[in-house]
């Protein structure tokens, strides 16, 4: 591992969420965008506060000692949420988002879950020989960067850090899941899911009621009106 990027990572990563954070917030309360100034201010500030002190530790520190592995799609979620409420301005767009998040959540299910299936295959291990993790990241970063997917780009960038041992963890596959961000998808996922279901059965029962109203219509007998007698010639 280098320890260079290692170290550089995290206080560059949590700046950058702070800034954001700080941008975001003062614009939603003023109700409009902040100007240069106040946001070269904020980044002042964002950096200043990772050096306040968190018992015996600075607060950069304490988080990194928490949570040592943030993965690569995870900060691009994170960052991506954030830049777009501060900016209105879509990073990832929708379909990006969906394949980050099916990433998280299937690669997760099949790295944490895997002591459940007893003697089954440990893909974690794979991670540490770096060939075949390797391989399947960059297979599938190719695959999303040719369909024109901008989750391949996050991918790719996971790669690159993994090359210069920006993380602590010597495991390829840290750099694309971690639990929290695992998690994370697949609440998203779940509840996504349960919301399309939920329409598409709201949907259904509105079709189905005006079918049945529409058929009613149909079928009501019409009144017998009787005719005139005609006019004697």
């Amino acid at each position: 591992m280098n320890h260079l990027p290692s170290t550089l990572l995290h206080p560059i990563a949590l700046t950058g969420v702070i800034w954001l954070t700080l941008n975001w917030a003062t614009a939603r309360m003023r109700g409009r965008p902040i100007g240069p100034r106040l946001q070269a201010a904020w980044g002042l500030v964002s950096v200043g506060l990772l050096f306040v002190p968190i018992g015996s530790v600075s607060l950069g520190r304490w988080v990194e000692s928490f949570y040592p592995n943030p993965s690569l799609v995870g900060m691009a979620l994170v960052l991506t949420l954030l830049w777009r409420n501060l900016t209105q301005r879509e990073l990832l767009r929708p379909a990006d988002l969906r394949a980050l998040l099916t990433i998280a959540a299937v690669g997760g299910s099949l790295l944490y879950l895997n002591p459940l299936w007893g003697r089954a295959v440990d893909f974690y291990y794979f991670g540490w020989r770096n060939g075949p993790a390797i391989w399947t990241i960059t297979a599938l970063a190719l695959f999303l960067l040719a369909v024109g997917n901008r989750a391949g780009v996050v991918l790719t960038a996971a790669l690159a850090a993994f090359a210069v041992g920006a993380l602590e963890s010597n495991n390829a596959w840290d750099y694309v899941v971690d639990p929290l961000i695992w998690l994370v998808s697949l609440g998203t996922l779940g509840l996504q899911t349960a919301t399309a279901i939920r329409r598409r059965w709201t949907e259904d029962g509105a079709r189905k009621a005006s079918a049945e109203a529409t058929g009613e219509r149909r079928t009501e007998p019409v009144a017998n009106v009787p005719r005139s007698a005609p006019a004697d010639l």
